[in-house]
């Protein structure tokens, strides 16, 4: 009887860990607009952080516009260490700024 006690006790504890380990979406946006651009961003419990925008604009030489991207995202690395990548992407390519917080 105790050894099955003790077996439910380490399910129950092994249950409750896996329940808190779990990453959830604590704040969301997103807006397409009719005009091709566009927003989004969210946060994670875990500190994840991602913001992202988008419009279409017309590019020297081409027939149809391109989309310009700029955005952010933070994560934490294995060891701990915080950052913060700032990009912009378009017809110039993807330009990423990282910066240790």
């Amino acid at each position: 009887m105790k050894l099955l006690a003790v077996f439910a006790f380490v399910l129950l504890s092994c249950h409750l860990t896996a329940a808190q380990d779990e990453v959830q979406i604590v704040q969301f946006t997103n807006e397409n607009n009719v005009d091709g651009s566009y927003n989004f961003a969210y946060e994670q419990s875990d500190g994840q952080k991602r913001e992202e925008s988008g419009v279409l604009k017309p590019v020297e030489g081409a027939e149809v516009p391109a989309i310009a991207v700029s955005g952010s995202y933070e994560f934490t690395d294995p060891n701990g260490q915080r950052y913060r990548v700032d990009y912009t992407a378009d017809e110039r390519g993807y330009r990423p700024t990282v910066t240790k917080l």
